[in-house]
């Protein structure tokens, strides 16, 4: 596992040093909030490259759609449809902060939609 994050700490230096030479504002908060997903978005594919379970996995293949065909080409499509069914999921459980956590629920009546 060790190799795997010097990997992906060498690949996350050299997008952020590309990303800053062409204007992109690396420094910005919301950039870094960005990534932070993306480095655990790469770190995820190396793992599984090497065949080590890591939580992303279940991501991609709910949030991909791969495609063979004939020739054996390989394409890849993210399905926009469940990005915004997790991105609505999330604002369920955002407080009045900004901040994602699950709401607590302290009343124990049941809920009518």
């Amino acid at each position: 596992m060790e190799f795997a994050e010097e990997l992906n700490q060498k690949i996350i230096v050299q997008m952020i040093h590309s990303l800053g030479e062409n204007g992109i504002g690396v420094a910005d908060e919301s950039f870094i909030r960005d990534l932070g997903l993306i480095i655990e978005l790469i770190k995820g594919s190396i793992y599984r490259s090497m065949g080590i379970p890591h939580p992303t996995h279940a991501f991609f293949e709910a949030l991909v759609d791969l495609t063979v065909d004939e020739n054996k080409n390989i394409q890849s499509q993210i399905d926009l449809t469940m990005f915004a069914k997790f991105a609505e999921l999330s604002e369920y459980f955002k407080d009045d902060d900004d901040i994602i956590r699950p709401v607590k629920d302290d009343d124990d009546d049941p809920k009518i939609p």
